[in-house]
């Protein structure tokens, strides 16, 4: 089905612009999609890739348990020039991949499940199908669908239903990512999402960066030092992406999120005995629990910058407000 969509898109940039109806000239090639089969590869105008959602599962390295095995996730994640942000499976936790979505606490049924933690073999998080792919001259996104998978005594239960809707957008300040991430009860019984220090959509940053080579900063003000615990609008990591060269993402969220502005679970300095690895993480229920009830849906709204160069509290700030005012932070 993806590749159809791609093939149609393909077809249709061709006939416009044999007839002279594109709004970009040659010199300006429109935004892209390619399908390897296994994942969804956004592409910019410039050929290099925006992000890849890997829909088919990726098996456990050789030598781990099997249940570590993993799908709808997003990586690699890029910055405009081709460096890649994020990373998968380290050997520290085997369960980290990338930019990802799952929920550490959840209770159905009379029971607590853990879908984040796959090697509890408590629940995981599958991708089910891509719904659509839109490719245009300045942006380019998908929708999928992904199923939350409780092991329950029962047997596999999918308990929540969750679609994803991402768009990317080239811009000056680098790509802009729209994430909507909108959360269903899968059958005709309540999810609550437990408090929990961590779990919801986390970013696992590349190995490259260490507690030596990058900063972190939230619109509160606070350092890395700082931040664990904190609540913020956005949050953004600069870091090292060369011998000379630097680049990040910045991290904002949505003023309508669940207990927004939401709370903050991150990486200090001293991970990962003293390395410093950079993991971050917007956790509305690390303070409170959400019910999920049947028959409704639930939105979670963010926005991604990755960046080449550095990025600066004023700069992001700016970008936050443009965020709300374009009312793609707002929930429909």
């Amino acid at each position: 089905m993806v590749k159809r969509f791609i093939w149609f898109f393909s077809v249709v940039a061709l006939l416009t612009s044999s007839c002279g109806l594109s709004r970009r000239t040659a010199s300006k090639p429109a935004m892209a999609a390619s399908d390897d089969g296994r994942a969804l590869t956004l592409v910019s105008s410039t050929g290099l890739p925006i992000l890849t959602y890997n829909y088919a599962e990726t098996p456990a390295p050789a030598g781990v348990r099997k249940v570590f095995a993993r799908s709808g996730y997003i990586h690699p994640l890029c910055t405009p020039s081709g460096f890649v942000l994020t990373r998968i499976q380290p050997r520290d936790h085997w369960h980290h991949y990338g930019f990802w979505n799952p929920w550490t606490r959840v209770e159905y049924d009379g029971r607590v499940y853990d879908l984040w933690n796959l090697g509890d073999s408590l629940g995981t998080v599958r991708s089910r199908h891509v719904d659509a792919l839109t490719v245009g001259d300045e942006t380019c996104g998908f929708e999928a669908t992904l199923d939350h998978v409780a092991f329950t005594p029962g047997g596999e239960t999918v308990i929540l239903s969750e679609k994803w809707k991402i768009r990317a957008t080239e811009t000056p300040d680098g790509y802009l990512l729209d994430f909507v991430s909108v959360l269903t009860p899968a059958t005709d019984k309540p999810v609550t999402i437990k408090a929990y220090r961590y779990q919801g959509f986390s970013i696992r940053a590349t190995e490259a960066w260490t507690r030596d080579n990058c900063e972190m900063m939230t619109s509160e003000g606070l350092e890395r030092s700082q931040i664990d615990g904190s609540r913020a609008r956005w949050v953004y990591v600069n870091g090292a992406t060369g011998p000379e060269t630097t680049g990040g993402f910045l991290f904002l969220s949505s003023p309508d999120n669940y207990n927004a502005p939401e709370p903050l679970r991150i990486w200090d300095q001293n991970a990962n005995r003293g390395r410093g690895d950079v993991y971050v993480n917007f956790c509305p229920t690390k303070t409170q629990d959400w019910r999920l009830v049947p028959g409704q849906s639930y939105e979670l709204r963010y926005r991604i910058l990755t960046y080449d160069g550095s990025l600066d509290p004023e700069r992001a700030e700016r970008l936050w407000q443009e965020y709300v005012s374009s009312g793609a932070a707002r929930h429909q």
